[in-house]
């Protein structure tokens, strides 16, 4: 999805707070956050790095378990039929949207039509859909082009999350959110930097939120959020690694969990841009001659030593293959070989954007050019504003970059990296072998454990050399004393932050 990159990216490009003392004792939920949403269309919602305000102002027909399995939301049940191209959602009756406009089968079956009609950043998310219709009142049937592995977990995100029917495509919905979502956007209170939600008193399940009252700062420095703890104005958030032991001694908890991986993208296998890039043994080259034992201490300023990765699928994922994690020793001699081999022994230059302002550890630009300058490849940095960095690497703009790309479900990453019209795919890179494997895992049945076939696919990638990650990145998410945050696989939802002793 086109919101891969994690709010953790953007650690270190200043901040802003709201004031205000805010404890858990308050019954208020106090989050520091890295960003907030530029609109709160669903179409056009972040809901990567703005999550949390996702699924605060909406309610989804999918909801996810703490691993991430799919559970009842907006819709009681969802079965498929025999070849998985057909999905059937009994719907939830009762459920009425902030305007007071009821929901039922006809708003889900629109909310769908309209997603799958209009680019946005998520708009990979419904490229399987061939239509939806609504039967009866409490029935949504979708049916698909092909079998989509991530259906189920792209309905509990964005494609999922339910607008009325009057503010489906509405110009207003930017900034008002109208869903029926666990709370209510309070503008009276927001304002920039800090966003209040307000109790939904309507939601249907009310346990899973037990705050009456979540408020969102924006605090985009690790030492500043962790200043926030100290006096009160925060009572949970991401932080950094090196602040996770101030955390605890202020008699807080630290809950921590893979969500992605760090590393380059070697976008342009076409050469359209960079045609060194082309030839995989210029790609191969790049992936060997990285140190990725020196990147694994300067990822985390002061923390742990991440760990090393080759692959873009996560530990746990059924794509995860361990011996990948061997494929490209750091070895000069041999990355100078293949180079030598492509025709490239005096090497090429490159323009890439510079993430040092936004990746936490500037240092991360100096090894990159030190290391692929041992092999002649020179690094020109580009510096498009931060607003525009996104859309310029997803518009072709670079033909390699670094990025942090987060970790879901295999299909997930898939879409949003690897398959051709995948956001962090610019270039549309295909290969005639690799679209036999996406086909095979794309087809293979969930209830056969279609690991190896995603597995398939992940080997020839790290074969083939499309990226050449680093480190797994991590998210550390802080509770102060009066707060605890359930353990999730990846990341945190809303749904995991309870109040201490519940």
């Amino acid at each position: 999805m086109a919101v891969g990159l994690l709010a953790v990216t953007l650690a270190g490009c200043g901040s802003s707070s709201g004031g205000g003392k805010a404890q858990a004792s308050d019954n208020v939920l106090s989050l520091a956050s890295i960003i907030e949403p530029k609109s709160y269309d669903p179409t056009q919602m972040d809901c990567g790095s703005a999550l949390l305000y996702c699924q605060a102002a909406y309610d989804t027909l999918i909801h996810l378990d703490a691993d991430r399995n799919p559970t009842p939301g907006m819709a009681t049940a969802f079965t498929y039929n025999g070849k998985r191209t057909q999905l059937t959602l009994t719907l939830r009756s009762g459920i009425t949207f902030s305007d007071g406009t009821p929901f039922d089968a006809s708003v889900a079956a629109a909310n769908l039509t309209h997603f799958q009609k209009t680019s946005g950043l998520s708009s990979s998310m419904s490229s399987a859909l061939k239509s939806v219709r609504a039967v009866g009142a409490d029935k949504v049937v979708i049916d698909l082009s092909a079998p989509d592995p991530s259906l189920l977990s792209n309905l509990a995100l964005n494609l999922g999350m339910m607008v009325s029917k009057p503010a489906i495509g509405a110009a207003t919905l930017a900034t008002t959110p109208d869903g029926s979502g666990p709370y209510l956007l309070d503008k009276a209170d927001t304002q920039p930097g800090t966003t209040v939600f307000k109790r939904n008193t309507k939601y249907w399940d009310p346990s899973t939120y037990p705050f009456d009252t979540v408020k969102m700062s924006v605090l985009t420095d690790p030492n500043t959020t962790l200043n926030a703890f100290k006096v009160g104005q925060v009572n949970a958030g991401p932080i950094g690694e090196p602040q996770a032991k101030a955390i605890e001694q202020l008699g807080g908890s630290v809950m921590r969990s893979a969500n992605g991986w760090l590393g380059l993208i070697l976008a342009d296998r076409g050469g359209k841009v960079v045609p060194a890039l082309a030839d995989v043994r210029v790609r191969q080259a790049i992936n060997y001659v990285l140190d990725r034992d020196l990147f694994s201490t300067i990822a985390v300023p002061g923390g742990k030593p991440a760990t090393t990765t080759e692959q873009i699928f996560a530990p746990g994922s059924p794509a995860f293959v361990k011996e990948l994690d061997e494929a490209y020793p750091h070895d000069v001699a041999k990355a100078k070989q293949l180079m030598a081999a492509a025709g490239y022994a005096k090497g090429f230059s490159v323009t890439m954007p510079d993430f040092s302002t936004v990746s936490g550890s500037p240092a991360l630009s100096t090894y990159l050019v030190q290391q692929l300058g041992a092999i002649n490849i020179k690094i020109h940095w580009a510096n498009p504003p931060l607003t525009e960095l996104i859309s310029s690497i997803q518009g072709g703009k670079y033909g390699m970059t670094f990025m942090l790309l987060g970790s879901k479900t295999p299909w997930q990453d898939m879409q949003n990296s690897v398959l051709p019209n995948a956001p962090f795919n610019p270039f549309h890179s295909t290969d005639p072998h690799l679209a036999r494997l996406i086909n095979t895992a794309e087809h293979a049945d969930p209830a056969q454990s279609p690991s190896k076939a995603f597995q398939a696919v992940n080997r020839w990638l790290v074969q083939n050399a499309w990226f050449a990650p680093f480190t797994i990145r991590g998210s550390v998410e802080a509770a102060g004393p009066g707060v605890k945050i359930e353990q999730q696989t990846l990341g945190v939802d809303l749904a995991r932050f309870k109040p201490a002793g519940s």
